[in-house]
Parts: structure tokens; C-alpha cells; sequence
């Protein structure tokens, strides 16, 4: 391996110049690197301990005619995945928002529609909270006067049938079922409050960039 360091490059060069002049089809390249003291050096080859910084080629004139980059490390390259992960998932969150507007745009055309099919949504779901409500009050009322029952048994001394007791059981289970499915519809609608909400404001924002 040759290599030399900045100051004897124009000699060299030179030199360099004259060979070429006499053999035209030969193309003289050369690598320049940083060594451990700062200086720069170059040479027909790099080291092994250089290899993986930065090189730059130059030719005989001594001008750079590409630049060979460091190698990344680790941590950059995690850095760089990372990067293009989140760029990713912004361009998905992008495209996926232009689906919803566009879905949004298509299902209503005045703001007016958009709160009809709200007030007849919520309607319909808050129809359905009050049944079940009412098959609530109606599972409560008869446990009552079944427990009621039992209890005139007990006053009396005697066990209570085993028929009424899994009819007690039956119904505390119906009970706590239809609990259940309470919190499960007031959730519901609650969700669809918000929905509602939040494609009402994005209607306004989608209306007004448009109008503009």
C-alpha cells in the first residue's frame, strides 16, 4: 500500500501527470482519509483502521470526485428506522383521515343532515337503554315479592321450596345480566355522543377549507 500525507500530494501529483500523459487510458484515482492525528493523508489504498470513515476520491489533478461516507453505527441506524417507521405511520394516519373526510363528505351534505342523523341516533339508542331499563325495573320488582316470599317461609319456620329459591337465583342472575348490559349501552351511547361531536367539528373544518 502507498500513501502520503498533503504535502508531497502536488509533487506526487505531478509526477503522477506525467505517467498518465504517456499511458492516456489509465485513470488515476486516489483516497484521502483523516488519520488518528487529524491530518490528512492519501494514498492508493486506506488503512484498515480508516476504512470505515469517511474517504474522499480524488484524481490526479488532486479534486474529489466522489465521497465515500462514513459508516453509520448502531444507534444511527436504529435512529434511522425509527424515523422511517414514524414517517410511516404519519403518511397511514394521513391517508386513513382523507378516507374518514371523504366518507364523512358523502354521507352529509349540510351540516343540518349531519344533526338530524345525530338527534335520530341518539334517539334510537337511548329508546333501547330505556327497554332495557324497564326489563330491569320489571326483574327487580318480581325478586322482590319472590324474596318476600321466601322470607314468609322463614318467619314461619319452614325452608323456603327449593323451586322458589332457583327462582330467586335465576332471577338475581337476570338481574346482574341486565346490569351488565346497562353500562354497556350508556357506554355506547356515550361513544356515539362523541363520534357524533367530533364529525361535527371536522364537518365544519372540511366546509370551511373548502369555501374558502
Amino acid at each position: 500500500m502507498k500513501f502520503f500525507k498533503p504535502t508531497l500530494l502536488p509533487h506526487c501529483l505531478g509526477l503522477l501527470g506525467l505517467f498518465i500523459l504517456a499511458t492516456p487510458s489509465v485513470a488515476a484515482e486516489y483516497k484521502c482519509w483523516v488519520n488518528k492525528q487529524g491530518v490528512r493523508e492519501c494514498g492508493s489504498s486506506v488503512p484498515p483502521e480508516y476504512a470505515q470513515g469517511r474517504i474522499e476520491v480524488v484524481n490526479e489533478r488532486g479534486l474529489i470526485i466522489r465521497v465515500i461516507e462514513p459508516a453509520k453505527s448502531r444507534e444511527e441506524l436504529e435512529k434511522e428506522r425509527e424515523e422511517e417507521r414514524l414517517r410511516k405511520e404519519r403518511e397511514a394516519a394521513k391517508r386513513e383521515q382523507e378516507r374518514l373526510d371523504a366518507i364523512l363528505l358523502n354521507a352529509y351534505t349540510t351540516e343540518r343532515d349531519l344533526l338530524l342523523a345525530r338527534d335520530a341516533n341518539l334517539k334510537s339508542a337511548q329508546s333501547q337503554l330505556d327497554i332495557t331499563l324497564g326489563n330491569l325495573r320489571n326483574s327487580q320488582k318480581s325478586l322482590s315479592n319472590l324474596q318476600e316470599h321466601a322470607a314468609d317461609y322463614e318467619r314461619s319456620g319452614k325452608k323456603a321450596p327449593d323451586a322458589l329459591v332457583a327462582e330467586i337465583n335465576e332471577l338475581e342472575q337476570d338481574i346482574a345480566d341486565r346490569e351488565k348490559q346497562i353500562e354497556k349501552k350508556q357506554a355506547e351511547k356515550r361513544a356515539l355522543e362523541e363520534r357524533f361531536e367530533k364529525d361535527l367539528q371536522r364537518f365544519r373544518e372540511l366546509k370551511g377549507k373548502s369555501s374558502r
